[in-house]
C-alpha cells in the first residue's frame, strides 16, 4: 500500500511559494540574456525590461515585441498574466518576437 502526501512531493522548479528562479529571453537572431523571474511577475512586466535590453546591447531595433513559450506554444504569452499561471518554470527558455515585422521596400509602393 503507497501513501503520500504533501510533504512528500517534491517542489517543481520555479514554483512553491514566490520563490525567484532563471529562465533564458532569446531573440529570433540567437541573443539571449539569463534573467530571475518570480511566479508573480506579470509576462509583460519582464518583456518590457527584456526589451529594453535588447535594444540597449543593439540585438532588436525598437518596436512592439511579444514572448512565446515554443515548448508549449508558438502563440503570444498572455502579457497580464504572471509565470506561475503560465506554468512557467526554471530552465525554460522564452523567445521575444517582433508583433511588427518591417517589411524591406513597403513604401516604394506608395508613389
Amino acid at each position: 500500500m503507497s501513501t503520500h502526501t504533501e510533504s512528500d512531493k517534491k517542489p517543481t522548479p520555479g514554483h512553491g511559494g514566490d520563490h525567484p528562479f532563471k529562465v533564458t529571453v532569446r531573440s529570433l537572431a540567437g541573443h539571449s540574456d539569463k534573467v530571475t523571474v518570480k511566479p508573480s511577475d506579470e509576462v509583460g512586466e519582464v518583456r518590457d525590461k527584456e526589451v529594453k535590453h535588447f535594444v540597449s546591447k543593439g540585438w532588436l531595433t525598437a518596436g512592439e515585441y511579444a514572448l512565446t513559450l515554443p515548448r508549449v506554444s508558438e502563440n503570444e504569452l498572455d502579457p497580464t498574466a504572471t509565470f506561475g499561471d503560465l506554468g512557467i518554470v526554471e530552465g525554460d527558455v522564452l523567445v521575444l518576437i517582433n508583433r511588427k515585422p518591417q517589411v524591406d521596400g513597403a513604401d516604394r509602393f506608395d508613389q
